[in-house]
């Protein structure tokens, strides 16, 4: 019972590993060709390579294996011709593959050039959705409102700031940190007459009468009162 299980499981397995061939039969020429390369046969590698980049493919591994192979047959301007294709293809990220797995074993001088084109590919793919998003933005603040994936609050038309409240900062219209300046009470002018009762008073003279401290009024005493006994 157990050996038609594992019968049945083999057959799925090949019967998959046939299926996925099929759709892609230019991953396995790229296999052969990566085969002939870490066995030191650049050439028939290229060759193999040529052949897969030819017929369409937008797997990067295949530039990538193509440059390092032209790297080996002393063309190194071709080959950074590839790295660049390689990591372009890899950002546009037409097919999904491994790089990082298939690229382990390259190591020294030609993987810090690949690694080179990568980066730089990145760097340039930010840079593009950086440009991007900036003429989103600058659309939207021409049209002042939803644009293109984006929400911009409408202006708000008519609305004027409260004078009951010019300082207020939560006055529409008004900007935090600009207080409006209040204007000053008019002086008076000593040269324009005030009408009858708006003259402020300067100095009231209480009645002997009406005095609280009983202090009498400034007036000269009788002659009879006088202390020294002067008769005039």
């Amino acid at each position: 019972m157990r050996m038609k299980t594992w019968s049945i499981v083999a057959l799925v397995s090949a019967s998959l590993c046939n299926v996925a061939s099929a759709q892609d039969p230019l991953d396995e020429i790229y296999g052969r060709a990566v085969h002939h390369y870490f066995r030191g046969d650049v050439v028939t590698a290229e060759a193999l390579l040529n052949e897969v980049i030819a017929a369409g493919s937008q797997d990067p591994r295949v530039y990538f294996y193509r440059g390092l192979a032209l790297v080996r047959n002393g063309q190194a301007d071709a080959a950074t011709t590839d790295f660049q294709k390689g990591a372009d293809l890899e950002i546009a990220g037409k097919k999904v593959v491994n790089v990082g797995k298939s690229l382990e074993r390259i190591q020294g001088p030609h993987r810090m050039e690949l690694e080179k084109a990568r980066s730089q590919a990145r760097l340039a793919s930010r840079s593009k959705v950086l440009e991007i998003q900036r003429a989103r933005y600058e659309a939207m603040q021409k049209q002042g409102g939803a644009a293109a994936g984006g929400l911009v609050v409408p202006p708000q038309v008519g609305v004027q700031p409260s004078p009951l409240a010019p300082n207020d900062p939560f006055v529409t219209g008004m900007k935090r940190g600009e207080p409006t300046p209040v204007e000053a009470p008019a002086t008076l002018d000593p040269a324009v007459p005030v009408p009858t009762g708006t003259q402020p008073a300067t100095e009231t003279t209480v009645p002997a009468g009406d005095d609280p401290f009983g202090t009498p009024a400034p007036n000269t005493p009788p002659a009879s009162d006088d202390p020294f006994g002067t008769g005039n």
